[in-house]
């Protein structure tokens, strides 16, 4: 399914190992998408349980997770721009992308709870978390072509739940926490599935 949200397609000019990464980004938020849409419009404000996010919350604490993401990402490339560091020499990104699967981002086998500054606002509006995700991977797919071509393996920032990430791991980081909350998407979806369905 296609939404008007969805990213393009990966540029060809990306150096192979952050092509295969947008790659990854991309599939992840048409995943997220499918399962956003899904939910009918008039459910997508309401909680499904006090104590658990709408999908309008999810979207917007997506939202912000991607911004806070993609500075940390631009800023560890601008460093190693400015540092003179050395050109990525390896094109092979299925070593990163299978060695992350360690952290389990993307399962929903206990709840986590997220930083304040992550936090969705009480206000939480359906659409406009979808424009601001359409932004903030705008941005960070503009920062990934600026660091194309770096070896990115050699800066890192630090994540509070998972410990250093190197750049190339922050990439994942969104594409797995996406795919988290798509899988809790489908259960809001499910828990309003009598109320809504014909």
């Amino acid at each position: 399914m296609n939404h008007p949200e969805s990213p393009a397609e990966p540029a060809a000019a990306l150096h192979p190992r952050l092509a295969a990464l947008a790659a990854v980004l991309d599939e992840a938020r048409r995943e997220l998408l499918d399962a956003a849409h899904d939910i009918p419009p008039a459910a997508r404000s309401s909680r499904p349980a006090p104590d658990r996010w709408s999908a309008a919350e999810v979207l917007e604490h997506l939202a912000k997770v991607e911004d806070h993401s993609g500075r940390l990402f631009s800023v560890g490339a601008r460093g190693l721009r400015e540092s003179g560091a050395t050109h990525e020499q390896d094109n092979d990104a299925s070593m990163i992308i299978e060695g992350f699967s360690r952290f389990r981002v993307d399962t929903r086998l206990r709840a986590i709870e997220a930083p304040e500054m992550v936090a969705p606002s009480a206000d939480a509006s359906f659409d406009a978390a979808l424009i601001a995700l359409a932004a903030t991977r705008a941005r960070l797919l503009a920062s990934m072509h600026k660091a194309s071509g770096l070896a990115l393996s050699e800066a890192s920032a630090p994540h509070p739940r998972l410990g250093p990430l190197t750049l190339y791991e922050w990439l994942l980081m969104i594409a797995r926490h996406e795919q988290r909350h798509a899988g809790q998407l489908r259960e809001i979806r499910a828990t309003f599935a009598e109320e809504y369905d014909v």
